[in-house]
């Protein structure tokens, strides 16, 4: 009788143990290589209080790639980031690399946060960036205009040779910019809302050797933006509303999809030319206006298997009820088309 009692003990203890065996904690088991990469996926102050976790976690947030969100309004929202009052605290803290760097700037009466830059991308931390989203407003329609935008500063190049994602708003770049800009490693570049010459935006797609994905909107350019890559799979183009954008496709072996976004409506202030791109599958939207888009040299000679367009598979075009008849004509220069999306409008039709 009492060694079947204590069987029944020993038998109902053993789920327990085995429970208490299962609920430890099983992240903190993990490799420390990969708990950093946990830890420069956090936003900013989330991956810092990991510091407080135990002892084991106390140097990860140092040895993680930083992750460095900052807020400068409407703070509320975004309560993850850091106000700009302690990233110089961050970065004399953490030895780096950084992983990101997201800073929106706005405008303010008491100063302009956009050029403390200058010695923020001179820390140590920020010295090999892989990520830089930066963007510009004015909070004040008071403010001088010739304050808004600002200039591109050559100090937010400085870690060019890391660099993997660009996006860059409202912030123009110079008409000159010496040195030549180099980026080894950049496969996405995302303009917007600026303007650039045409030289300085050729030069910039020069010292881009890996680019895959470009992406330009509403950009103001002196001069049309020429494309020659031999790396750069999509583009992206929105109208500028307050200009003629003027977009040439010198050589583009590897292009894959060319996207028109925005309204097809806005496309009037749209030039497309496309010299050289044997590989581009999607196209559109496009308007059957042959005016402002030219798709291949000799445009307005009669469609042949020569001058035809016969690797687009996927076509989007926009187009009024009175373009139908041109719509058509537009379809004999794509002959292996595999899907067709129309965007009909009716809103200039009563015009």
């Amino acid at each position: 009788m009492e060694r079947k009692e204590t069987d029944t003990a020993a038998a109902g203890s053993a789920p327990k143990a085995r429970e208490s065996h299962g609920t430890g904690d099983l992240i903190s088991r993990l490799p420390d290589d990969i708990l950093c990469v946990i830890i420069s996926l956090l936003p900013t102050k989330e991956g810092g209080r990991t510091q407080a976790l135990s002892r084991r976690w106390r140097h990860l947030w140092r040895s993680a790639p930083l992750n460095l969100e900052v807020c400068t309004y409407f703070r509320s929202l975004f309560p993850s980031r850091v106000p700009p009052s302690v990233v110089s605290k961050v970065l004399s803290r953490h030895p780096g690399p950084a992983r990101r760097f997201d800073f929106p700037v706005v405008s303010a009466a008491g100063g302009d946060l956009y050029y403390e830059l200058e010695s923020w991308f001179h820390s140590r931390a920020l010295a090999n960036l892989q990520e830089l989203d930066i963007r510009h407003g004015q909070a004040s329609s008071s403010l001088p205009s010739s304050s808004y935008p600002p200039q591109l500063l050559r100090s937010l190049l400085r870690s060019a040779s890391t660099l993997l994602v660009v996006k860059i708003t409202c912030i123009d770049f110079p008409d000159q910019i010496t040195p030549p800009m180099s980026f080894p490693l950049l496969k996405q570049l995302s303009l917007a809302t600026l303007s650039i010459s045409g030289d300085v935006f050729h030069g910039l797609l020069s010292g881009c050797h890996a680019l895959e994905s470009l992406l330009l909107s509403e950009v103001r350019a002196a001069g049309c933006l020429r494309v020659s890559s031999s790396t750069l799979r999509r583009i992206g183009l929105q109208v500028n509303l307050h200009g003629r954008t003027e977009l040439v496709i010198e050589d583009a072996p590897r292009l894959e999809r060319l996207l028109l976004l925005g309204n097809h409506r806005d496309a009037c202030r749209l030039c497309v030319r496309i010299m050289s791109a044997p590989e581009l599958e999607i196209l559109g939207p496009v308007t059957p206006d042959f005016s402002r888009l030219q798709l291949f040299q000799g445009l307005l000679s009669p469609v042949s298997p020569a001058n035809s367009m016969r690797t687009v598979k996927v076509l989007a075009v926009g187009s009024y009820y009175s373009q139908l008849n041109a719509l058509l004509c537009v379809l004999r220069w794509f002959p292996c088309l595999e899907k067709l999306y129309v965007i009909v409008s009716i809103h200039l039709c009563l015009l």
